[in-house]
């Protein structure tokens, strides 16, 4: 009587867990949190600066949208890597100011600032005629997002080399992405 049920039992265990294993593999990629556009720039970061260790990749939406990639290259030094198209611009960490630099001249511009959404470094376009081209000091900024105490949104562009604010502008309401 024990062999009756033992062979549709372990049958009916072997077909649940095939499964919920094929589940599983179905549902897996849609669970990754890793951007395909930022993963190859993160490859091509490693493969065409001196970058060895990547530790973030961000994307920085002031014209052109580019991503950039912080790591560090062989000797520890941290480096930016401004991946645009099929080219990478590198800035030593060393040579501009800091993030909280950047973030407390914008807390000084404006008494409303609730908090700091992001802060992220971006490669200019020197070609444009945008204000943040025209008076930036080199080819780095910091664009930064603050969330301000009435619901708006000011962003701001600071000069990644001197501190100096470039320009910023304020919306009342949620950005639309």
């Amino acid at each position: 009587m024990r062999r009756k049920w033992t062979l549709p039992l372990l049958s009916i265990s072997v077909i649940i867990v095939c499964c919920v294993t094929l589940a599983v593999m179905w549902i897996l990629p849609y669970l990754t949190s890793v951007d395909p556009a930022e993963q190859q720039a993160a490859l091509f970061a490693l493969d065409h600066t001196p970058m060895e260790h990547v530790l973030q990749v961000q994307i920085y939406t002031g014209g052109p949208t580019d991503l950039t990639v912080t790591g560090t290259n062989a000797f520890g030094r941290k480096l930016y890597a401004f991946v645009r198209q099929n080219s990478a611009t590198i800035v030593y960490q060393s040579q501009t100011v800091s993030k909280q630099k950047a973030e407390a001249v914008v807390y000084g511009l404006h008494a409303r600032i609730a908090s700091i959404v992001s802060a992220v470094p971006g490669l200019v376009d020197r070609h444009s005629i945008a204000p943040v081209s025209q008076h930036a000091s080199g080819n780095a900024v910091w664009e930064i997002t603050a969330r301000l105490r009435d619901g708006g949104f000011l962003f701001a562009y600071v000069d990644m080399y001197t501190g100096k604010l470039l320009t910023s502008f304020q919306t009342n309401n949620a950005p639309t992405l």
